[in-house]
């Protein structure tokens, strides 16, 4: 028996993971790695949540390629708080993010086409762009006192044959939105090599300036353009399996897109009914939701720039949003070994820089700001003191 060459990867557990493994269960253990909202104590996951659930439309089954029609009203409305209007009609609901993926990948590329991702970006991307048979290549993000797109670099790298441009708004783990200049410059490149965009803005509601405004990409009509988002992260709900594509961009090419879309989503119709149904209720619970976690990560966020501001030894990387912070370490040792270094002498558990393709000329840290500041301060603590 053989298996599929795209699913040989390497599983063998490394050092960090072994002594995890041991460490993880100690008492004193503190992980500042955690992205789940529904291990961070928060208090919007209460039983009144479920009461989305109650709808007698749940023992029906009416299947629809776009997902059903309020659901996608509640998204239409989602987007016009944000100043931008879409109709149901451009909407497409998925059991993910990763589903989404799957879907505008197989829409737009076949096995083997080129598509161009950020780096530094999340694992994910890769194993998506496998998984559906594609080359990835990636294009830098670049410190210049906070991270942006090295926007000669992605010139020079896009060509007509360039089958879509990936980005992260805000980017995980950098947490810079792409800011009014930068989004201009990208759509003016894509425009010109008629490359189109997939724009994942799963944390695009979390930005840490409580006066910072971005765009959504939902707004571009310039070309054609995949904006992604769902509840897992804008309603701290990943549980409950509900995302979207909102499908923008000329009209001759939208209405194609979308006609296409339909064939692949009705093939699957895997959002189910019940969730679709609830999520008019959970928007009209997106204040309470998205302003508790925005609190969270504004609080981490201070935390942090209190603690490593201006520190000697440690560079924390500016970024306006999203659940993630860069540290830069000192470059006495690599950040796989600066992360076991805190696992194993102090109980504190960080990602190294290379899960997330930060440059490697570097050492980095990823901390979580999900985590509750109680144990944020005090592993933070731990890694002052670790550098004394």
């Amino acid at each position: 028996m053989t298996f599929a060459k795209r699913t040989n990867w390497n599983t063998a557990p490394n050092a960090l993971t072994q002594a995890l493994e041991r460490i993880k269960t100690a008492p004193d253990f503190i992980d500042l790695t955690v992205s789940n909202p529904t291990l961070c104590g928060f208090r919007y996951l209460a039983p009144a949540l479920l009461q989305g659930f109650q709808s007698p439309q749940n023992l029906l089954y009416q299947p629809d390629a776009h997902g059903l029609p309020e659901a996608r009203q509640s998204i239409c409305a989602y987007y016009a708080r944000r100043g931008v209007t879409v109709s149901p009609d451009q909407i497409f609901i998925t059991a993910n993010t990763s589903e989404a993926y799957t879907f505008v990948f197989k829409l737009l590329a076949d096995a083997g086409d080129r598509v161009l991702a950020p780096a530094p970006g999340y694992p994910l991307i890769e194993y998506l762009a496998g998984l559906n048979d594609l080359t990835l290549e990636r294009y830098p993000l670049c410190d210049r006192n906070g991270w942006s797109t090295d926007l000669k670099t992605l010139a020079g790298l896009l060509t007509a044959e360039t089958k879509a441009l990936m980005l992260v708004h805000p980017a995980n783990p950098t947490g810079n939105y792409a800011a009014a200049e930068e989004r201009a410059a990208l759509i003016d490149l894509c425009t010109r090599f008629a490359t189109p965009i997939i724009a994942d803005e799963v944390f695009f509601d979390f930005a840490w300036g409580p006066q910072d405004r971005f765009e959504s990409f939902a707004s571009n009509n310039r070309g054609l353009t995949f904006t992604l988002s769902g509840i897992s992260k804008i309603l701290g709900l990943p549980q409950m399996k509900l995302s979207w594509i909102v499908v923008t961009g000329p009209e001759a090419l939208r209405r194609e897109a979308c006609r296409r879309l339909e064939i692949i989503s009705d093939t699957y119709l895997s959002a189910s009914t019940p969730i679709q149904n609830a999520l008019p209720f959970w928007f009209g619970r997106e204040e309470a939701i998205c302003g508790e976690i925005r609190s969270r990560i504004r609080e981490n966020r201070a935390l942090l720039e209190k603690a490593f501001g201006t520190h000697t030894r440690i560079k924390l990387s500016k970024g306006s949003g999203g659940w993630t912070s860069v540290l830069e370490m000192p470059a006495d040792k690599p950040d796989e070994e600066w992360a076991l270094y805190f696992l194993e002498n102090f109980q504190t558990a960080l990602h190294p820089g290379y899960l997330f393709d930060l440059p490697a000329e570097k050492s980095y840290l990823v901390v979580s700001l999900l985590i509750p500041p109680d144990k944020m301060h005090q592993g933070l603590g731990r890694l002052k003191l670790g550098l004394n």
